[in-house]
């Protein structure tokens, strides 16, 4: 029981099944490339083998001599002696110095020079690295084995001494770069030093260096006055603002002063009039540092105090109005008066003070400015001593490091040793014998990859079709009614007969018998059926006959009609006269039923082809091709037409279009594809119907083809006495 089977969507479907076809035809195609062109992949596998198998034995006699290098380490001289390995990065290198043509001729210049007596001889050389190891195998290959062998260790000498002609130019190159280098920082130094001696020539650098300290001392001091100054100015400034504050801030200093004073003379004096001896001298001493109008001030502010105070007590008994209290009244007005005047005085002398400051302060900042100028420069001749002392250091110190490395460098060359050695020399050169397995199966694979190319390009360039995918990729369009095996059998094709014991071939037609009848035309099912390829030698009249056949067998009453005019051959395969047929029928020489005959098949009938002519054309496209068409679908069933390939002559063109569909046949593996494809393009054109595709001489082994292979299901149960087949007339394929 089928099952349906359906994909998500239907572009999807389609693409997939476009590619599974795709795949499938190109499988197929190379499939039976294979299998009819084998015998070109076993040429040219043979010719590999052979050409391989020449030049083995074509060879001369050779000799081989081996030599092996070995490239370990070095003893390298950096304060100690110490072993340093080599890795890789100088193999390469080693390989390719020995190989060259340099060092070839170099060697045969060497034998040469060494050994007069000896022939040139050509010697191939080639060096390989034993996997895993520092160990170079050098293989010297040659005609004559003593010339070998010595060529071989004069190889291995010239590359020794090559080696150290490098070693030794490279020593030489970096000394001499060294050595520049040294005599250039010696004379940085001595420039230096030229430098430092002419500076301290100039400059008295003990001199400078007290002088610099004096200057600086001297420059402290200038700046502690500058700041003592600035400070007593500003308490000028203020003072000037409020005399009697600032007054009264000099009567306190002065009272501590003398408290000060006076604490001293109680501790040495004893008594009461010691002790007023001793107020008096504080008082006295209070004034120290006082002006006069200072003086005055504080005596007359005292005065007031005083004066005051007895007024306070003379009010404590008398009125204000009382001549006692009235005159002490005056007399402070009277001091007031006076303090007043001292404090102008005090705050005069204040400014002429604050003045004499500010003048002050302007000598101090000239001597400030002129001992730090004097100082910067004592300082920046300090400096640049310094610099320059410290640059000769520097230079000093470079030539002393660039002279050491140089001596360094010197020892180590003479303690390194090369790191490339000689472990064996050329050993006696011996014969060799070349190896067939190797080469023998590079000449088969080269053989066979040769072949295989040849055949895709050659089949690059046939557009025969082999299969149905591959058809179907090609024409996806057209409707492929069925395929009919290819037969192997020699000699000529027999035509169908009932009971065929060819069951594969018979099978295929009956399948092409059901496509036709069962077919969705559309309408009206076909009765005139043409059949036509597009070149000749397609099995056209094969397959007609066979149609035709199959059709009468099922019980239909069938024409058959050669309309090939020119070379048809249809009479032939059934073994009846060619003349009359349809020819004298177009022509109107008799009645198209006077020239039927009658076959062995049951149901079938055949029309030949009749006398050739001229103008087949013209005749197939007359008034009476076409009465001639609409009687013989009345009276058979079917009537089907033999024609003339469509590109080798317009009749199939000028007919095909009055028939009711035309089935074209195309031969696998025969028919090119742009012929195929051009001939369906002209029946098109002239509005034919074209029914569906034959596929003739199909393969039978592809696995599209597998299900017609079941033979056994195609043999019907043996009777007892089996009626022999009705013998049918033998065709040629």
């Amino acid at each position: 029981m089928e099952q349906n089977l359906s994909l998500p969507g239907g572009q999807v479907q389609s693409s997939t099944l476009n590619r599974i076809h795709e795949a499938s035809a190109k499988f197929q195609r190379y499939k039976i490339l294979l299998r009819r062109r084998w015998w070109f992949l076993l040429l040219t596998a043979s010719i590999g083998v052979c050409v391989q198998a020449l030049t083995i034995t074509g060879k001369p006699q050779i000799f081989r001599s081996l030599a092996k290098l070995v490239a370990g380490g070095r003893m390298v001289a950096n304060g100690d002696l110490q072993w340093q390995e080599q890795l890789q990065d100088f193999y390469g290198t080693i390989i390719e110095t020995i190989e060259s043509a340099e060092m070839i001729r170099k060697a045969r210049e060497r034998v040469h020079a060494l050994h007069p007596d000896l022939k040139d001889s050509d010697v191939e050389i080639r060096v390989a690295q034993t996997k895993g190891s520092a160990i170079f195998n050098i293989l010297a290959t040659g005609s004559e084995p003593k010339y070998t062998q010595i060529f071989l260790n004069s190889l291995l000498d010239e590359f020794i001494a090559f080696r150290q002609s490098i070693r030794e130019q490279a020593q030489g190159k970096v000394l001499s770069t060294f050595l520049q280098e040294v005599v250039n920082k010696q004379k940085v130094m001595e420039e230096k030093s030229d430098l430092l001696q002419r500076f301290c020539s100039a400059n008295n650098i003990l001199t400078i260096t007290n002088g610099q300290n004096e200057a600086a001392y001297f420059l402290t001091q200038l700046k502690g006055q500058r700041e003592t100054q600035r400070t007593a100015l500003s308490e000028i400034d203020m003072a000037v603002q409020d005399v009697k504050a600032a007054m009264q801030n000099r009567e306190r200093l002065a009272t501590a002063a003398a408290t000060n004073g006076t604490g001293g003379g109680a501790a040495s004096n004893k008594g009461g009039s010691e002790s007023g001896q001793g107020t008096g001298d504080s008082t006295g001493s209070s004034n120290k540092g006082l002006t006069l109008a200072e003086q005055d001030f504080l005596r007359t502010k005292g005065q007031i105090t005083l004066l005051t105070t007895k007024r306070e007590t003379l009010l404590e008994t008398f009125k204000d109005s009382h001549p006692q209290v009235t005159e002490m009244t005056q007399e402070i007005r009277g001091q007031e008066a006076l303090l007043k005047r001292f404090e102008a005085q005090i705050q005069q002398e204040m400014l002429s003070q604050r003045e004499a400051i500010n003048r002050m302060v302007l000598v101090l900042d000239k001597q400030v400015s002129e001992r730090e100028k004097e100082a910067l420069e004592l300082g920046a001749k300090l400096a640049e001593h310094k610099k320059l002392e410290g640059d000769a250091l520097v230079a000093k110190e470079a030539y002393q490091k660039m002279f050491e490395r140089a001596e360094n460098f010197q020892n180590m060359f003479n303690t390194q040793s090369d790191y490339v050695a000689v472990q064996e020399r050329a050993t006696t050169a011996s014969e060799h014998t070349e190896d067939w397995k190797m080469p023998i199966i590079i000449g088969l694979i080269v053989g066979l990859g040769a072949g295989v190319i040849i055949l895709l390009l050659f089949d690059r360039l046939d557009d025969r079709m082999n299969s149905f995918s591959e058809f179907q990729t090609l024409f996806p369009g057209e409707a492929v009614l069925g395929q009919i095996p290819e037969q192997r059998q020699r000699g000529d094709v027999a035509l169908l007969r009932p009971n065929d014991d060819r069951h594969l071939y018979a099978e295929a037609f009956r399948t092409i018998r059901s496509s036709i009848l069962f077919k969705n035309w559309n309408g009206k099912a076909p009765k005139t059926i043409l059949c036509t390829s597009a070149v000749p030698n397609e099995g056209k009249t094969t397959v007609t006959s066979n149609l035709a056949v199959t059709m009468a067998l099922a019980g239909a009453r069938v024409l058959l009609a050669d309309c090939d005019l020119r070379r048809g051959g249809v009479s032939e395969l059934f073994k009846l006269p060619a003349t009359p047929g349809l020819s004298e029928a177009l022509r109107g020489k008799l009645h198209w039923r006077d020239a039927v005959q009658e076959t062995s098949i049951r149901n079938l009938d055949l029309l030949a082809r009749g006398d050739v002519f001229d103008q087949t054309s013209e005749m197939l496209l007359s008034k009476t091709a076409e009465e001639m068409l609409k009687e013989m679908g009345d009276e058979y069933d079917y009537v089907i037409f033999d024609s003339a390939p469509v590109l080798v002559a317009d009749d199939t063109a000028s007919f095909a279009p009055k028939l009711d569909c035309v089935l074209f046949i195309v031969r696998m593996s025969s028919t090119m594809a742009r012929l195929t494809g051009k001939a369906l393009d002209l029946l098109y054109e002239r509005q034919v119907n074209v029914g569906g595709v034959i596929l003739n001489r199909s393969s039978s082994n592809l696995k599209e083809y597998t299900y017609y292979n079941y033979a056994s299901y195609y043999y019907a149960p043996a009777k007892s006495s089996p009626q022999p087949a009705a013998a049918a007339p033998v065709a040629k394929s």
